[in-house]
């Protein structure tokens, strides 16, 4: 875990994840083994980061220095759930009780409550109620 970074109570951090610095990481939230979250990122409560998930936050990779004012990791929003080795295109949005597919490139926003699969991500269906943070 690097500097300026907020945690909230009970979370879960597996073994070899990284969290860069700017971030902040909301209660309940759970990320598994060699996860790697981003500088200047948001996962809010009760947030699943499957094993192997990579997040981004520079579209120019290091290059011009407009860049800097742009540099933005995703915003990933209450009970959502990233699938393994899913990747976060920088500053998406991944709506409140979303559900990531593994594998998924994600490359703009994903609604609240619905079910993204493939690169490009695309949506495949809503997420079952049952499913939902609510009703849990």
């Amino acid at each position: 875990m690097r500097e300026r970074v907020e945690v909230g109570d009970d979370v879960v951090l597996g073994r070899g994840s990284l969290i860069e610095n700017d971030t902040s990481v909301g209660a309940r939230t759970k990320i598994q083994a060699g996860a790697y979250i981003t500088a200047y990122s948001t996962l809010e409560e009760d947030v699943f980061i499957a094993p192997c998930v990579v997040t981004t936050n520079d579209n120019f990779m290091g290059r011009t220095e407009r860049r800097h004012g742009l540099i933005k990791g995703p915003t990933i929003r209450r009970g959502a759930r990233v699938g393994g080795g899913a990747m976060l295109c920088p500053a998406v949005e991944i709506g409140e009780d979303a559900f990531i597919g593994a594998g998924a490139v994600v490359t703009k926003d994903v609604p609240a409550r619905m079910l993204v699969v493939g690169n490009p991500a695309r949506v495949l269906r809503a997420v079952n109620d049952d499913e939902l943070l609510e009703n849990q």
